[in-house]
């Protein structure tokens, strides 16, 4: 397996606000953070997800070969002494966490409740079981498809549910769904 494709990567995320007078200053903090976990065993990438606006929070994304190697580094001196040092009193609101591989990219319902969940896939789902259908049973009175009638419809509110509108409905009931 390609070492870039591990399912068993170790995900560790950083997510922490900066004072706004002191963006300089975490600029070379940062720098200094980015050189130290390169060296860390197990080290694969790191990403860094900067803020939209002065609020907002800042993301770390720090990827390794293996949760085991992640939480090395999570409970490491070297990454104690570069978060806890006396120089950074600006960087405020840290949370960290080692996120398991296989739900990391599904977490949008976590915390949702089950009725909320039934609703918006609902509100996604309805109007491509009415729209499809009907688009594939008028192409079927040009082209016969037989049996393929079905599967071609399955297909395409399937593939628009997932890639179209999910995203979509997700996104418009974003903060309702974490009410």
């Amino acid at each position: 397996m390609n070492k870039d494709q591990n399912d068993g990567d170790g995900l560790l995320m950083v997510r922490f606000k900066v004072e706004v007078y002191n963006t300089g200053d975490f600029k070379i903090w940062k720098s200094k953070a980015e050189k130290l976990v390169k060296t860390f065993k197990g080290f694969i990438n790191i990403t860094v997800l900067n803020r939209l606006k002065e609020t907002d929070y800042y993301y770390i994304i720090i990827r390794f070969d293996c949760k085991e190697n992640a939480n090395a580094w999570l409970n490491s001196n070297e990454r104690r002494n570069i978060f806890n040092d006396s120089h950074t009193p600006w960087l405020t609101e840290k949370h960290e966490v080692i996120q398991d591989w296989n739900i990391f990219w599904y977490r949008i319902f976590n915390g949702t409740k089950r009725w909320k969940q039934w609703a918006v896939t609902f509100i996604a789902v309805y109007p491509l079981t009415i729209v499809i259908p009907t688009l594939v049973k008028t192409i079927a009175t040009v082209i016969p498809l037989y049996f393929f009638a079905g599967i071609i419809s399955a297909l395409l509110i399937s593939g628009f549910m997932i890639y179209l509108v999910m995203p979509f409905v997700l996104n418009l009931f974003k903060k309702w769904l974490h009410k």
